[in-house]
């Protein structure tokens, strides 16, 4: 708790939260505008059935009927989408399209599962979708067209290998066609952001530990002339103290000898009820220093050491 005050008390001078915030704002536009734009480009298409069926008649003179292609979506045109799906992922086709690993133009062949459009409805249709992304729109949207030219190229290939009948060649029809390439700037928005937060706070945090460096430094350290003079001075109070416990205790008003202090007068116990000690049937003793000289109006505080429970 103590470390997020101290950060939000720095954040407040004029001289730290200030300047960082300005220098996050910069460093931030400066991404935002040297990283590149990429332009997405997408397509969706659908797999159809000719109006005879799939099948063909052995007897010409007794044609089969007609139907409506968009009634006829069955599994066999899902299970074609999906290889028409591989055969378009190899990299030879990637590189037959312009697509080089690490380039900078990527594309995405799938039943249009990264499509929010399609997502719901991708599982239930042959669907096949294309995104492209790149620094140029252009390419985009060239590298698009090329891959729904050699998705029916290859459909057209496959269906010829295997000798169908040309009248019941499955075909590829737009649901969307190709769309204008757009700009994406939500990868350069997150790193902006990114940035502006790494900058303010790595700034907090570097003041933070200069200013912990320099409190420590002018921090006395342990054991100094500071803390043996308080030892000092300590210890001889406290050889003051048992010399006048002990001269009290032997009920006499001389000290103990060696001792630089002196009994000026010892006080009964008043009856009045008045004074810190009138519980006690021991009289006060006055303890002062011979070498100090002695000021009619200084004051003397009186303290219970507690030596009559040390009797009992």
């Amino acid at each position: 708790m103590d470390f997020w005050k101290t950060i939000f008390g720095l954040a407040r001078r004029k001289a730290i939260g200030p300047p960082l915030a300005v220098l996050s704002v910069i460093s931030a536009t400066l991404v935002f505008f040297l990283l590149p734009t990429y332009y997405v480009s997408t397509a969706s298409m659908v797999l159809t059935t000719p109006a005879t069926g799939g099948t063909l008649s052995a007897d010409p003179t007794k044609p089969l009927g007609l139907t409506n292609p968009l009634l006829q979506f069955s599994d066999g045109l899902r299970v074609t989408a999906g290889i028409l799906i591989l055969s378009m992922n190899t990299p030879e086709v990637a590189a037959e399209l312009g697509v080089v690993p690490d380039g900078p133009t990527q594309i995405v062949i799938n039943d249009g599962r990264t499509n929010p459009d399609l997502l719901g409805i991708s599982t239930n249709g042959p669907f096949v979708y294309v995104e492209v992304q790149s620094r140029s729109a252009a390419a985009a949207q060239d590298v698009v067209l090329r891959a729904k030219q050699r998705i029916r190229r290859e459909l057209a290939n496959r269906q010829q290998a295997l000798k169908a009948p040309r009248s019941t060649f499955i075909t590829v029809v737009d649901v969307v066609p190709s769309s204008v390439p757009t700009a994406k700037i939500s990868g350069k928005l997150t790193a902006a952001g990114a940035t502006m937060f790494l900058v303010l706070f790595g700034g907090l945090s570097i003041v933070y530990g200069v200013t912990q460096l320099r409190g420590g430094r002018r921090r006395p350290p342990q054991g100094g002339p500071v803390e043996a003079a308080r030892d000092e001075r300590e210890a001889q109070e406290e050889q003051a103290w048992e010399a006048a416990g002990a001269g009290r205790e032997s009920g006499s008003t001389t000290p103990v000898a060696d001792q630089p202090l002196v009994t000026r007068h010892a006080s009964p116990v008043s009856d009045s009820g008045e004074g810190p000690f009138q519980d006690d049937s021991a009289g006060l003793v006055v303890v002062v220093d011979d070498d100090e000289p002695q000021d009619p109006s200084d004051t003397v505080v009186f303290t219970r050491v507690g030596w009559r429970d040390e009797r009992k």
